[in-house]
């Protein structure tokens, strides 16, 4: 597979995971504004059309209360 490819696949597996562990915690793309996300950004990375850098994932890990690996598996 080819390198793009593979991080693309990444990108797609934190933007579903960081879905799902939102919802599973009850919160709403607009209740991250409470953590410091806007709204537009919070759907970029859950859509996977922004590749967040780690400062980001590990807000985004913080404010849903798991492990940044979490966002990874």
């Amino acid at each position: 597979m080819e390198p793009d490819k593979k991080y693309q696949k990444i990108i797609i597996r934190v933007a579903s995971n960081i879905k799902r562990i939102r919802k599973q915690n009850g919160l709403t793309q607009e209740g991250m504004t409470e953590f410091g996300f806007s709204y537009r950004h919070f759907q970029k990375i859950e859509s996977g059309k922004y590749s967040p850098n780690l400062h980001t994932l590990y807000r985004v890990a913080a404010a849903l209360k798991v492990d940044i690996r979490d966002l990874f598996e």
